[in-house]
């Protein structure tokens, strides 16, 4: 046992070997809670005490405190002094909040491509809505949240701003987190595919403008999606 780290290393001696066992990373748990908390195993209100998620997730507690401070940055996790984190209420009025501001910076970054992606890029932009495109006519729901989240990455990976980009990555996790617990439907899909057609086409173009005006609308009909999930799962929880 390395008394540095806590993790088990391969023997020297002539014995059996064990294999070095890592701890999950800070990353790894704030991601695993995420989903537990938009699946609705751990309820607003619920207390996250540091030591009970390092024994819950077999690490120790540093990566334990850090997972609640990212989540606590995300809006998720809430920390009060000598009271420890609790989970936060998913709220309607939190998710515009979120969209709200997510749109300004689609928006901002969508036109930011068109006037800097390389041909490159582009095609690469395009290969990605292909494949959404086949996951959608497969009905293919994971096959098209990865292609989803390809094509989104392939626009923003790149930009310049690297703040914006870090409040997008930042809101984008715990919404993927929602989405895989509850997943689009079909028509959602589909619609989801079609305007991702036209952001092709615009960024093909060169059209910076109908760009961002085309993610915009794209993500007022997501906005519109997500709200109506929240919205049945507090009409099913009040009954």
């Amino acid at each position: 046992m390395d008394p540095a780290t806590g993790n088990t290393q391969l023997s020297s001696g002539a014995g059996p070997k064990t294999r070095k066992v890592r701890e999950p990373g800070y990353s790894r748990i704030a991601h695993l809670l995420r989903e537990e908390i938009f699946g609705g195993q751990l309820m607003a209100g619920t207390r996250l005490k540091v030591s009970e998620v390092a024994k819950r997730y077999g690490t120790s507690t540093n990566p334990a405190r850090e997972a609640l401070q990212v989540l606590e940055g995300e809006g998720l996790v809430t920390i009060e002094p000598n009271r420890g984190a609790s989970v936060r209420g998913i709220s309607e009025d939190m998710l515009l909040n979120v969209f709200e501001l997510k749109i300004v910076l689609w928006e901002y970054v969508a036109k930011g491509f068109v006037e800097s992606a390389s041909s490159d890029e582009i095609a690469q932009l395009r290969r990605h809505q292909e494949d959404c495109e086949k996951a959608v006519q497969a009905c293919d729901e994971i096959g098209f949240r990865e292609a989803n989240l390809a094509f989104h990455g392939c626009i923003v990976d790149s930009h310049h701003n690297t703040e914006a980009v870090s409040i997008i990555r930042k809101h984008d996790s715990w919404l993927q987190a929602l989405s895989k617990s509850d997943p689009p439907t079909l028509a959602q899909m589909r619609r989801s595919s079609a305007e991702h057609w036209r952001i092709v086409e615009a960024v093909e173009k060169g059209e910076a403008e109908e760009a961002g005006r085309a993610i915009k609308e794209h993500l007022v009909n997501t906005q519109t999606a997500f709200l109506d999930r929240l919205r049945r799962k507090r009409l099913k929880a009040a009954d």
